[in-house]
């Protein structure tokens, strides 16, 4: 097989939840660009518009579904609609989750708390769980989870906390999948981005100039990382050239883990 023939994902079935914009539109992009057909997800199904444009800019077919992940029964009927549209899945792009809420662990609520794992590691899980059913009923798929840098350190100049055990908890959850389900021919990844251009990261940097700097200065790439390259990346971990890759987080941080 020809490394092209290796990185299409041409008609391969593909569900990016947490579509609607940033990340998770790139993703879904990047994957139809490469062959893919789409199901996008979001809580809000008017805001999925502009991705589900794009994907049908790439001639591939799209559909658009609202659900909340962590609502079982919503997830569940993601998974229905996207096997009875498709006839079945063969990449999950796990995104959906929400941001660090920046507090210091004695100003944390348990509301707060609460909502960070109950989305970014009950939601990661339930998506995983009601998809992998149909993989491995398959015997093949390929789980791409988004973990983050933050799921192996502690990041300076930022409060530790829910977001930090969240994505550790999102790591260990990859393990424990790929474990399980290898003798399926389910390949589960995690994957570990740094500080990257998004939307939300760029407003606080331009809000905090000083910690910007500093950052900065901690990545011996000297820069952020861009959206484009993630999404390159989410595509290659969907393709055939990952298949000997299981249970492994890959970091794309420009190097800021290695201090």
């Amino acid at each position: 097989m020809s490394l092209a023939e290796l990185l299409s994902l041409r008609d391969r079935i593909a569900i990016v939840t947490g579509a609607s914009r940033g990340l998770g539109k790139a993703f879904a992009t990047a994957l139809a660009e490469a062959g893919a057909h789409l199901a996008i997800v979001s809580r809000h199904l008017d805001e999925l518009q502009d991705t589900a444009a794009a994907v049908k800019n790439c001639k591939r077919d799209v559909l658009t579904l609202q659900a909340d992940i962590t609502r079982e029964d919503q997830v569940r009927e993601m998974v229905r609609q996207t096997v009875g549209r498709f006839g079945g899945i063969d990449i999950l792009v796990n995104n959906a989750a929400t941001e660090r809420q920046n507090l210091p662990p004695e100003q944390t609520t348990l509301e707060n708390w609460s909502f960070v794992i109950d989305t970014n590691v009950n939601g990661a899980f339930l998506c995983a769980r009601e998809v992998g059913k149909v993989m491995i009923s398959q015997k093949r798929g390929k789980i791409i989870n988004m973990a983050s840098i933050s799921g192996m350190i502690i990041n300076k100049y930022f409060h530790g906390g829910s977001y930090d055990v969240s994505k550790s908890a999102v790591v260990a959850l990859t393990k424990a999948l790929a474990v399980e389900w290898a003798k399926y021919n389910v390949n589960v990844i995690a994957l570990a981005p740094g500080y990257y251009g998004t939307t939300p990261n760029k407003k606080w940097f331009e809000a905090n100039p000083e910690i910007y700097k500093q950052v900065i200065d901690m990545i011996p790439l000297k820069r952020l990382g861009t959206i484009e390259e993630l999404a390159a990346l989410v595509t290659v971990l969907a393709s055939e050239v990952s298949n000997y890759i299981t249970g492994s987080t890959v970091v794309i941080d420009g190097g800021y883990t290695l201090w």
